[in-house]
This record gives structure tokens, C-alpha cells and sequence, in this order.
């Protein structure tokens, strides 16, 4: 994921101020870019810290309703580049993190595996206490028990359930209340989380300013 801004005369830039543009070295050309990647990416770590996008509106909640800060680490790998003196790239240096911000900036789904969900989480110790989140996943889906007194059987509590499965057998049986047939990978959907960009007014108003401060130093 970048953000790719070129300075041209579609910007509101006055007529004085793209002469200049045009007129400036190299050097300075760059060196102007490189300044408003900088400001470009202040803004993008703004939004993080404060996990709102581009309009404002608070960061899409993670679908596994955990709560923390999210994309934290999405600001702080971000540079600017520029190409051919003209064009400014703000991205991240490692291509695997760009792709994750891309998903993350644009929305979409995301493939996943048995293997990777290993690489990430570690491997499952399916014989450690089933998890508060897994029995309250098993309540929610009707898991029952024998009646201790009199035939039938009546839904468990979360505690009962903690205390007697452990995480393989409760996976295993969660799977199957909920239906779900074994798989080696599966989508995992990811609600877009814009926090790079600009409106072309404001770009523009800061190039100007960039502008004119290259201007008085001289």
C-alpha cells in the first residue's frame, strides 16, 4: 500500500507557484517531496494513535470482538520514496507489511491456512483447559449435559464446560454443533481501516507552504 502523489498543473497551485515547482533543482525538488511524505506520514500515525480513518469516523471493530489499538505498527514502517525527482511514493519498506496495510486500507479477505494460523499463534495445546471463549462459544451453540437427576439432558454452564473438556475436545465439538466441515484453509474477512491519504485541498495547501518556506531559505 501507498500513497503516490505527482505535482502537476491539476493542482491548485497558482500559476507563480508551478513555475517555481518547475524551475526548482533537482535536489530541491526532492528534497520538497520528501518533506511532504514526512508531513503525509505524521498524519497517517495521527490516525493510528487516535484509530479514527481519512473522514474521522472510529476504526471498523476487530469481528473477534477483542478490543486494543489496531495497525499499530502500520505507521511506523512507512518512508517516503521519490521517483524520477517528480513523483512521491509514501509505503512501507518490507513488500509483506504493504500488503497488509493494503488489506487493511481497502478492505477485503484474507486467505488463511492451518499452517500460517500455527506460524502466528504458536500450536494449539490441545490437551490445556478449554478456554472461557470456547465455552461460552459452546453455551451459545446448546452444548448440554446428562441431568444428574432423572433421564435427558439440559445445557451446560460455562463453568461445567471449563471443567470438563479440554481445548481439543472442545473444538472438535464446536466444530461439529456449528456444523462446519473440516478444511485446510478458509477467508477471513477484513473490514476496511482507511488511514492513508489526504484530500487533493489539503496536499495542495501543503505543498504550497513547503513551497514557499524552500523559497525564503533560498
Amino acid at each position: 500500500m501507498s500513497l503516490v502523489i505527482t505535482p502537476n498543473n491539476k493542482q491548485a497551485l497558482s500559476a507563480k507557484q508551478q513555475l517555481q515547482l518547475l524551475a526548482l533543482p533537482s535536489t530541491k525538488r526532492i528534497r520538497l517531496l520528501k518533506t511532504l511524505g514526512r508531513y503525509e506520514r505524521k498524519l497517517a500515525r495521527q490516525r493510528i494513535r487516535a484509530q479514527t480513518t481519512l473522514t474521522g469516523t472510529k476504526f471498523a471493530p476487530r469481528a473477534n470482538g477483542k478490543k486494543g489499538k489496531m495497525l499499530k505498527r502500520m505507521g511506523k514502517t512507512l518512508e517516503p520514496y521519490v521517483k524520477a525527482t517528480n513523483r512521491l511514493e509514501l509505503k512501507h519498506k518490507n513488500a509483506l507489511t504493504g500488503r497488509v496495510a493494503a488489506l487493511q486500507q481497502q478492505g477485503g479477505s484474507e486467505k488463511m491456512t492451518a499452517a500460517r494460523m500455527a506460524r502466528i499463534h504458536g500450536k494449539p495445546d490441545y490437551k490445556a483447559p478449554c478456554t472461557r471463549s470456547q465455552a461460552k462459544a459452546l453455551s451459545a451453540e446448546g452444548y448440554k449435559v446428562r441431568k444428574t437427576k432423572g433421564k435427558g439432558y439440559r445445557r451446560a454452564t460455562i463453568k461445567e464446560i471449563m471443567a470438563s473438556l479440554n481445548h481439543g475436545k472442545a473444538t472438535l465439538i464446536l466444530s461439529k454443533l456449528r456444523g462446519e466441515k473440516s478444511r485446510n484453509s478458509w477467508s477471513i474477512p477484513v473490514k476496511a481501516r482507511p488511514f492513508l491519504g489526504d484530500t487533493p485541498q489539503n496536499v495542495q495547501a501543503q505543498l504550497a507552504r513547503i513551497l514557499n518556506n524552500l523559497n525564503k531559505r533560498g
